[in-house]
């Protein structure tokens, strides 16, 4: 079995080096020799088998890159660790570098990389030129795989070389398991050594891949912890990071169409010009549809500008029946700033929902669509309590927009309302970071972080 995957890796890469979201940064996904170190750290004198990494922590794309941010807030606050981090997105890689300019020399040593393709003979390498050799440092190496960063030939390299894999913030769908069945093979021979939920039934979906049918929890199931998506999003309604309020001043509502996906964009299209009594803004998920949103907007004669055309968002025309196409990534907090009225995307088609937590941070009600799988894990007090509306279809959310557009709810007291929501929700990251500390510190003389 790992011989076919190994030839399915190999057979498929011509095909994935053409593939958008995988082009950049290709040869580093092939490991070169000094991955995952730039060539500016391997050019320092000091440089050598003692800048190994001794963490590594895996997030797949934005969404689970901001979780890794919060962890490694909370892991600087330990034992000064060097933690490798990877991304299978430039998105991701964009998050991971922000928190590393923020965060490195703070008591943590940060790198980042892309993480390389899946064939096992390259994740061999990945692992022994990330973490070194065993023995080299005392104390154990950890790979941390958030959510549902399942890679089996990254789990079968950690297991030969001896490096402890935990799953941290762990989730999986239904959908999911039955598509990681197919791996049980593989998987059934690389079990973590560890694993924190987000929810009983998330654990027991991790614990059926990697041990078969539903039974008595093995010992690596660590239990349920708090999502740490929670601990971010309070963070940032509790510092206003990147919201100030900027609505008002005399200047019309604004209505936003954040994360859309490409799935929904045709549902979109055909409400946006009953919007157009509103400024609005359409952010897409993925930037590789701007494009195709442009041309779709001029093919319907609608007026639009880019966000990149304007280096100050006071610059942005705001008039009704104008639009702003949000082509720069990282700013989606700005854009529900700006709003009286947000759909969040993902949710109109069956894709599971992205982020509706971000516009509440930001003092924004917003509106998704019937599909918000992915955030189940949010709970539906939120909507029990009128923070956020569901709808079923597009026609709703136009009219669900609307209302709320011309009536919108103080932001301030959104923001408190969220605040007090969110309270009781977490502790996620300091939770996931003591683990990891555990793990990492295991043998170790006289550990000296606050986690032992």
């Amino acid at each position: 079995m790992n011989a076919v995957y190994a030839l399915l890796w190999k057979a498929a890469r011509p095909f994935l080096r053409r593939h958008k979201r995988l082009a950049d940064g290709f040869a580093e996904r092939l490991v070169p020799p000094g991955w995952p170190f730039t060539p500016e750290m391997q050019a320092r004198p000091s440089f050598g088998l003692k800048s190994a990494c001794r963490i590594w922590i895996q997030a797949a794309s934005g969404g689970e890159a901001y979780v890794c941010a919060e962890l490694l807030k909370q892991l600087a606050q330990g034992g000064n660790p060097h933690v490798l981090c990877t991304a299978c997105t430039l998105q991701g890689l964009e998050v991971l570098r922000k928190t590393q300019e923020e965060l490195n020399g703070k008591n943590i040593t940060i790198t980042v990389n892309y993480l390389p393709l899946d064939d096992p003979g390259l994740m061999d390498r990945a692992v022994e030129q990330a973490f070194g050799p065993a023995g080299v440092a005392s104390g154990n190496r950890v790979m941390v795989l958030l959510e549902t960063e399942i890679w089996p030939g990254l789990l079968a390299a950690c297991r030969r070389a001896g490096v402890k894999t935990l799953f941290i913030n762990a989730r999986m769908t239904g959908k999911s398991l039955r598509a990681y069945k197919l791996l049980a093979p593989l998987l059934r021979m690389a079990a973590p050594q560890g694993a924190l939920a987000t929810s009983r039934e998330d654990l027991q979906r991790f614990c059926r891949v990697f041990d078969g049918p539903a039974g008595a929890e093995p010992g690596w199931c660590r239990g349920v912890m708090p999502n740490i998506k929670f601990d971010r999003v309070y963070n940032d309604a509790q510092r206003g990071a990147g919201c100030p309020d900027m609505r008002g001043n005399g200047l019309p509502g604004l209505i936003a169409l954040g994360s859309v996906r490409e799935e929904e964009e045709r549902l979109l299209l055909r409400i946006i010009p009953q919007l157009m009594r509103f400024p609005l803004v359409i952010a897409p998920r993925h930037l590789h549809r701007v494009a195709a949103w442009a041309e779709a907007l001029r093919q319907r004669g609608l007026d639009f500008v880019r966000r990149s055309a304007s280096a100050d968002l006071e610059e942005l025309p705001r008039k009704p029946g104008r639009i702003v196409l949000w082509d720069v990534f990282g700013e989606l907090d700005r854009v529900y700033a700006m709003a009286d009225a947000a759909f969040v995307g993902g949710s109109l088609a069956p894709l599971g929902g992205q982020n509706f937590l971000e516009p509440l941070a930001c003092g924004v009600s917003p509106c998704i669509g019937p599909y918000w799988s992915n955030f189940y894990w949010a709970g539906r007090e939120l909507f029990d309590l009128g923070l956020v509306t569901r709808v079923r279809n597009e026609s709703e959310l136009g009219r669900a927009l609307l209302r709320t557009a011309e009536n919108p709810r103080p932001a301030p007291e959104i923001k408190l309302a969220f605040r007090q929501y969110l309270s009781p929700h977490l502790g996620g990251a300091k939770q996931a970071a003591e683990l990891i500390f555990k793990e990492y510190t295991a043998g170790r003389q006289g550990g000296n972080n606050r986690y032992t």
